[in-house]
């Protein structure tokens, strides 16, 4: 099974950077309107929401819970370069890991990009493995093969 927990995408979405007065020092990266946004997307398939946490110039992390037990807790890095770009991982304790085969992870990243393709106000949605991450490669899209 190849599962590309990361997705690069546009959104109609404006920007919710926050510049200094002087516009010389970003005070707020973007993405914290998307990972929100995100979080109703998760709420909306069973998902708990846990926390959003703010990475300054890496983004923004959102945590919530998912999966049938809603003991498994995962993640979803939201960052801005030129398109956003979203990484799914599950977390623990005593590791982070993108890409893990747990079938409940399986099952999130499949019905979120279900939920992005059908959304409108996400475009040109394609999925990406680790290493495919600014690789030249147009990306697939779906996230779950196999």
């Amino acid at each position: 099974m190849m599962i590309r927990p990361w997705a690069e995408f546009e959104t109609t979405f404006p920007s919710d950077q926050i510049d200094s007065e002087d516009e010389m020092d970003i005070l707020q990266y973007p993405g914290k309107f998307l990972s929100e946004t995100l979080g109703e997307i998760l709420q909306g398939f069973g998902c708990e929401i846990v926390d959003l946490i703010y990475l300054h110039e890496r983004g923004w992390e959102l945590h919530f819970k998912g999966g049938p037990n809603g003991r498994s807790v995962f993640g979803i890095r939201v960052t801005q370069i030129d398109k956003y770009l979203i990484g799914l991982f599950q977390t623990s304790w005593f590791r982070t890991t993108f890409a893990p085969r747990h079938p409940d992870f399986v099952s999130v990243v499949a019905k979120l990009a279900d939920a992005l393709a059908a959304d409108a106000r996400f475009k040109e949605v394609r999925w990406f493995a680790q290493e495919e991450i600014h690789s030249g490669i147009p990306g697939a899209l779906r996230p779950v093969e196999g």
